[in-house]
């Protein structure tokens, strides 16, 4: 089994990347949240921790072994617990991880419905059993993220306002680190072009500057 990956990252596409170590080029599925934060890093050398599995059907015969990557350790554990809800698979589960790890672990401790509800392929009903089923069980993944509101108290502006930084190069983790800071600074009811224009600028070489 291939636990851990370390390679140059040649591709980062829509739900996959490609690690090259020696002769040898191995594809991993990822999640979108961390798609986002590998592709600043094309071309560097980078470890996943990887789990492995067979997609397909068993049935026909027609298996398949396949990779899903994590950044880090504790991101492989929580999708371990994350996929042990009734409804939720590999697939879908990595579809549905468009925010950090931390975060998502928070909501369910919240137990935020809306929020959960909002990930992709996740509808109502599934987000009320991840709530039953690991609610009380997450607070290692939790912790890591610190005293980021739950979604339901979140304002839409502050969503619109991370996703413009997205589309301008930086990764979600750091847009929305960057747009929580210009909010401290200008205030929680500072128009939306205001925090973008703030928050693009602040910190390390904003993208194309």
């Amino acid at each position: 089994m291939i636990a851990r990956l370390t390679g140059q990252l040649e591709v980062v596409g829509e739900g996959r990347v490609v690690l090259a170590a020696g002769p040898l080029a191995y594809e991993a599925l990822v999640a979108p949240v961390t798609a986002d934060d590998l592709r600043p890093m094309l071309g560097r050398t980078v470890t996943l921790h990887t789990l492995e599995y067979f997609d397909g059907n068993p049935a026909y015969g027609q298996m398949v072994p396949r990779l899903a990557g994590f950044l880090t350790e504790t991101d492989k554990r929580f999708f371990v617990k994350y996929i042990g809800v009734q409804g939720i698979g590999i697939a879908k589960g990595l579809r549905s991880l468009v925010m950090p790890v931390g975060r998502v672990a928070q909501a369910i401790e919240l137990r935020d419905v809306r929020f959960l509800s909002e990930l992709p392929g996740i509808g109502r009903r599934t987000a009320e059993k991840m709530v039953a089923e690991l609610c009380g069980k997450l607070d290692e993944f939790a912790a890591a993220a610190g005293g980021v509101r739950p979604a339901a108290e979140e304002p839409a502006s502050k969503r619109q306002a991370v996703e413009v930084l997205m589309s301008l190069g930086l990764t979600r983790t750091e847009a929305a680190a960057r747009i929580d800071a210009a909010y401290e600074r200008l205030g929680e009811k500072a128009a939306v072009e205001a925090v973008v224009r703030e928050a693009f600028h602040q910190g390390p070489a904003a993208p194309g500057g």
